[in-house]
């Protein structure tokens, strides 16, 4: 019996050894039930992001679509007057964050001094139109005197952008239909006037243009004066905001 002792000891080990391998590759049951709950925490985790990005593509696509402006409700911005120093750059300033082009129909007395202003006009694409060289009614002049007040502003801005102001607002809207000057001319009234340099009301002025506005219209400021620069720029915003474009003249009167 003793002599056997060891062998049976021996055949209990190896038998307890292959008892715990063969249960240790069994499947184990609550692994198997956590599986389930981890390949859900996994297919979560996996289309979170992805469900996350789609909505929000989709939101910004509404969004985008939302804001898309209507290429049939045009209006054109114009400004008489300038260029002021100080107004006129705080104009081209708001209208450069904007992304907005207009139109300017200077005075060429005002030109000297203010050359960058006028250059800078031409640079962000707005369109420089000719507002006689000293704000005179043209039909109280003679031809020759006529023309002289609109090629002397003329000769000024060709200097600065090497183009001619083919655009003319006469001022007080009198035009004479007789001038044959030395470069050709398109004369450019307005359908909205807010009488802006009347008040220092601005939202006085802004109402005006909103009631009376409509598509394709022209609308006549002056960035001569800071309450009417302050009004534009409002105009603007909400303008933006019912669908509006914004156009220079040329666009509107060539078409």
């Amino acid at each position: 019996m003793k002599k056997n002792f060891p062998m049976i000891v021996f055949s209990c080990m190896t038998a307890v050894v292959l008892l715990i391998c063969i249960y240790r590759s069994l499947p184990r049951k609550d692994a198997a039930e956590k599986a389930p709950e981890i390949a859900d925490v996994i297919v979560a985790v996996d289309a979170t992001p992805e469900t996350e990005t789609e909505a929000a593509w989709e939101t910004e696509t509404g969004r985008e679509t939302e804001s898309v402006w209507d290429e049939n409700k045009r209006v054109a911005l114009t400004f008489d007057d300038g260029p002021h120093p100080v107004y006129t750059v705080k104009l081209l300033d708001g209208l450069a964050e904007r992304g907005i082009q207009a139109t300017f129909f200077v005075i060429g007395e005002n030109i000297p001094g203010n050359e960058e202003i006028i250059a800078r006009m031409n640079q962000e694409g707005h369109l420089i139109g000719n507002h006689t060289y000293d704000h005179v009614k043209i039909t109280d002049l003679s031809v020759e005197e006529a023309c002289e007040q609109v090629e002397k502003t003329s000769a000024l801005v060709k200097e600065i952008t090497g183009k001619d102001t083919e655009y003319v607002r006469p001022p007080f809207g009198s035009w004479r239909k007789d001038l044959e000057c030395s470069f050709e001319m398109i004369p450019v009234l307005w359908d909205v006037d807010p009488l802006d340099w009347t008040t220092c009301n601005v939202s006085d002025v802004v109402r005006r243009v909103l009631e009376a506005v409509e598509p394709d219209d022209i609308i006549l400021l002056h960035d001569y004066y800071e309450s009417s620069v302050d009004a534009a720029l409002l105009i603007v915003d909400a303008l933006t905001e019912q669908g509006y474009t914004f156009v220079t003249v040329d666009e509107l009167i060539l078409e």
